[in-house]
């Protein structure tokens, strides 16, 4: 009797697994289906999952002023090195670490490259548009849980990221084609992540009143604790990170927080390139500029082409230094 009783309980149990795992599928494919697609704004993530295991040897991270600023093809072409934008609208320090960690589950490459602007920003949280934008299509992993953690301040709010279909399942009425097709084919933007501004003739970049400012200002705690995590992940893989801070227009605190940055950078042996200091290297004039804040399409040929010359001469350097 008892081991009918047994047997009845475990096929019971069976039973009950297989309905929970359809019905996660169900929920996944659901999610998948009825979340927005696409993005405007850099990475649509989902194409970075397309990526070749291992193909990558160079990994931008950051916010649009890394985006709009490096150019995979270019680099590639000038240097052979593949390389991918994984940066997102407004992407935080602490996401850039959880993306960061993201990258080394099925990439290996010799080099990160951060984009330091969202350094100097100070809120603890950034706003629902900026987190979904970065989290929404991310595979769903412990990784990606503990990034909604740290993203998301309200508890109740984060089940929304953990299960995509109670944010959107009201999408039914505004389903596409293309929402079924990215769905099942998991189909991304075919972009490397960086996306080209058109010129505007009227913008102009003026930073001399600020190039002599050497005050610092630190940046926000959560934001060090994960610029702290960054490096020690970078050392811990093997990875050489490198700062980088695209050319845009300063005010004075904005200034010191940069120095800041450069001299924390200093301290820990990583290289530091301010393009704000370049501006005659690079060439650069009013068309090269969308806006006060990023570069035009034009611009990031150019600050594609100074990057490839420093990989360039970083290869050249690491080769007379016998290093691999």
């Amino acid at each position: 009797y008892i081991l009918s009783v047994l047997r009845w309980l475990m096929k019971q149990a069976v039973r009950d697994l297989i309905f929970i795992g359809i019905f996660a599928v169900l929920l996944h494919v659901c999610g998948n289906i009825f979340i927005l697609k696409g993005n405007g704004y850099g990475s649509d993530v989902t194409s970075f999952y397309e990526l070749p295991d291992h193909s990558l040897d160079v990994v931008f991270f950051g916010s649009s002023h890394s985006y709009t600023t490096f150019s995979p093809k270019i680099i590639e072409e000038q240097t052979g090195l593949k390389s991918y934008n994984f940066a997102t609208r407004q992407q935080p320090v602490y996401i850039t670490y959880y993306y960061m960690v993201e990258t080394l589950k099925t990439q290996s490459p010799a080099y990160f490259v951060l984009e330091t602007n969202m350094f100097h920003a100070d809120e603890e949280y950034m706003s629902e548009g900026v987190t979904r934008e970065a989290l929404d299509r991310m595979h769903m992993s412990a990784n990606k849980i503990q990034a909604i953690q740290a993203s998301v301040e309200d508890e109740e709010e984060r089940n929304s990221y953990y299960l995509n279909i109670m944010k959107y399942h009201a999408r039914y009425r505004n389903l596409k084609k293309e929402d079924l097709e990215s769905a099942f084919r998991l189909k991304g933007v075919d972009n490397g992540g960086f996306i080209g501004l058109e010129k505007r003739d009227d913008v102009v970049i003026d930073n001399s009143a600020y190039m002599y400012i050497t005050e610092q200002k630190e940046i926000s705690s959560k934001n060090r604790e994960y610029a702290d995590k960054i490096i020690q992940l970078a050392r811990e893989r093997d990875i050489e990170l490198i700062f980088v801070k695209s050319p845009c227009q300063l005010d004075e605190e904005v200034t010191m927080y940069f120095n800041w940055v450069k001299a924390y950078a200093g301290e820990r042996g990583l290289d530091y390139i301010d393009l704000n200091q370049k501006f005659e290297e690079l060439d650069l004039r009013s068309g090269d500029f969308y806006d006060r804040e990023h570069l035009s399409e034009s611009g990031a040929v150019k600050a594609s082409t100074y990057f490839s010359e420093y990989m360039r001469n970083k290869a050249a350097g690491a080769v007379v230094a016998g290093k691999d």
